[in-house]
């Protein structure tokens, strides 16, 4: 009970875009008046869909997306998912020439991560951080966790993408994981596997495991009473970690029993070993279940980056999406009718010249009949009439 109290106080103080209407946006004007189209817009929809839920879209679309009109004749809702498609489906943009011209989706694409992408990923930090697990939460989930490590409340590893990019040392982004030139981050889950602490991408061989740990500054992030576990690639860099750590110590972090040069391990320590790595499978259990979801992050697919800090803001924000896909199955939060306007056809931002509009849902339950995945609870009707009275949401977070 008091942890569902606990997350129940979260939801309150950090999910209010739940209840919140669509914001304004007055379209860019162009040169013609009329809107294009998306080719098989419909069948992006349907596959962002399936990947995410509507929850995940409609937060995307409305508090990080929908701060401004962008360019090109396209409706903004439609720019906002096709940005999303590249994510959950691992295609490039130059793949995204199908749907509309290469030029209009790279246009799209920069004024998104480009405009501002210091405040983006600072948004996209504080969000991580704020909207998924308090140190109440962390110790109350961490009760289920097998003897003896009740009191891990967190766990951390690294996680490499394939990516190449122009002029890249390939030889500095060898990753030993694939074989192939990547990128390293640093993730940092709870024991729900909800990520809270992301770390700047690196080149992969140039850049350990330990290394990146002290370069990510984990030690200003967690609290004193938190603790980390870690495989034993991170515990030579501890000390050098704790020298620049005022409130924790060693029994802050949590690792497997290393073995000494001649000496044996007992049978208990063994055992120790054992269930720890059985315990710490599950932030690998998170990354696979994350490379599914967002192909692009999968080892299968290559990342063609033009700017490293890019590529660290895509892997934050596929980490966000996957926590509120994975908070909204935790506590069973229901899809109301508003979070899937995105899937009507026609639908974008209302305009300032809009106060009230009806909007009728003919397609929805044919879409949602398409959906594999997609929650079953959801109720609707044929019409909807929302009425629209909010500014626009600003790059602000509460």
């Amino acid at each position: 009970m008091d942890e569902a109290l606990e997350y129940d106080a979260i939801v309150q103080n950090y999910w209010k875009f739940l209840y919140t209407n669509w914001p304004i946006i007055d379209r860019v004007k162009h040169h013609r008046t009329e809107i294009a189209v998306v080719n098989n817009i419909d069948s992006i929809k349907t596959f962002v869909l399936n990947r995410l839920g509507a929850i995940p879209v409609f937060f995307f679309l409305t508090v990080i997306f929908g701060t401004r009109a962008y360019s090109c004749p396209y409706r903004n809702v439609e720019k906002g998912v096709m940005l999303l498609y590249v994510l959950v489906k691992g295609v490039s943009l130059s793949d995204m020439a199908q749907y509309i011209p290469k030029t209009s989706f790279h246009t799209i694409h920069k004024e998104f991560y480009m405009y501002n992408p210091a405040a983006l990923n600072r948004l996209l930090t504080t969000m991580l951080s704020e909207m998924f697990s308090t140190l109440k939460s962390r110790h109350l989930a961490a009760e289920r966790n097998p003897d003896p490590f009740k009191n891990v409340t967190l766990n951390l590893d690294g996680h490499d993408s394939r990516v190449i990019y122009v002029n890249a040392d390939k030889a500095s982004m060898y990753s030993y994981k694939l074989k192939k030139s990547g990128f390293r981050v640093q993730v940092c889950t709870d024991m729900n596997n909800m990520v809270l602490f992301v770390s700047a991408p690196a080149p992969c061989k140039d850049y350990n495991d330990g290394t990146m740990l002290l370069r990510m500054g984990i030690q200003n992030k967690i609290h004193k009473l938190d603790c980390v576990a870690l495989d034993g690639g991170y515990n030579l860099f501890i000390g050098k970690l704790l020298d620049s750590a005022d409130e924790l110590q060693y029994e802050n972090f949590c690792y497997p029993i290393r073995k000494m040069r001649g000496i044996v391990l007992t049978e208990e320590e063994k055992t120790y070993n054992e269930i720890f790595g059985s315990f710490r499978s599950r932030i690998e259990s998170y990354f696979g279940e994350m490379q599914s979801t967002f192909t692009k992050f999968s080892h299968t697919v290559v990342n063609k980056v033009a700017e490293k800090e890019t590529f660290g803001v895509q892997y934050k924000l596929a980490c966000l999406l996957m926590n509120i896909k994975r908070f909204v199955a935790l506590r069973n939060i229901p899809t109301e009718q508003h979070h899937m306007l995105w899937l009507q056809d026609g639908f974008d931002y209302p305009s300032n010249t809009e106060q009230e509009t009806m909007y009728t849902l003919p397609n929805i339950k044919v879409k949602l009949s398409q959906s594999q995945d997609y929650l079953p609870h959801v109720k609707l009707s044929l019409t909807w009439l929302f009425p629209y009275k909010q500014e626009p949401l600003m790059m602000t977070w509460h």
